[in-house]
């Protein structure tokens, strides 16, 4: 996979930025896309995503051939690719929250955000990474302190932003070409997600179209849908809000 690595200083989002780049684009794009800082980054449902200067706020393009069979899956495998990209620049217990979060020490550290773009005909998968890496404890507003943590706030090395982020996206291309992670499930990526996983043991109300369900989390299956063991037995999430309970 060549990759086109982009770099501006600011913009609103580097997701709407590279989206417009697909849109603009009579060939496929395959380009990566990093800011300085984002004036308007967003996270699942449109909430804010805070994004100052000191962190790493980047998006990249995935063509789709329309014959990937688990597209959604590409939001965790962002998620593993951060933790294990960390794992090897700054040694600590990263971990993937489903769906779409990486925490540290009991906190929000990277948000990621996955949006389809059409373009002649074809789609493009839209993964965007945002790691709080070299964001002073003191730069993180007052309201978010309990939930959100930085490399820098933990006393953590801070590697560079393009380091970071060449890694990040050569490591999510291998799951993704080399490995064929989007056509179909496999135990070695739940393996490697379960060993990494937040809620894992924890009880949780998943919010989304289907209603409210609580149940204590006993993993991630091959599949990336949340297991849940309910009150009625064994349940499969696809996708919802995550509240933990306890």
């Amino acid at each position: 996979m060549k990759r086109d690595f982009i770099y501006i200083p600011a913009c609103v989002s580097t997701n709407d930025e590279l989206k417009s780049l697909v849109r603009g684009s009579a060939s496929p794009v395959t380009a990566v896309l990093r800011a300085g800082t984002q004036t308007g980054g967003r996270g699942r449902q449109n909430k804010a995503f805070y994004s100052p200067e000191g962190g790493v706020w980047f998006s990249a393009a995935y063509p789709l051939t329309g014959k990937e069979t688990n597209v959604p899956f590409l939001t965790l495998l962002a998620g593993l690719a951060v933790c294990r990209a960390l794992e090897s620049a700054c040694p600590a217990p990263y971990r993937v929250k489903w769906p779409n979060d990486v925490y540290l020490n009991g906190k929000k550290l990277c948000g990621i955000l996955t949006e389809l773009c059409a373009s002649g005909g074809s789609l493009t998968a839209v993964v965007g990474i945002g790691i709080n890496t070299a964001v002073p404890a003191a730069a993180i507003p007052e309201t978010l302190r309990g939930v959100m943590t930085s490399l820098q706030a933990e006393g953590l090395p801070c590697p560079g932003a393009d380091a970071i982020t060449r890694t990040v996206a050569a490591m999510l291309d291998h799951y993704v070409y080399d490995c064929r992670a989007l056509y179909g499930v496999t135990a070695e990526f739940a393996a490697l997600l379960n060993a990494r996983s937040y809620l894992t043991g924890k009880t949780v109300t998943v919010e989304n179209a289907s209603g409210v369900l609580t149940g204590r989390v006993e993993g991630i299956s091959p599949a990336g849908l949340l297991v849940l063991d309910t009150a009625e037995g064994k349940r499969e999430v696809r996708s919802g809000t995550v509240n933990l309970e306890c």
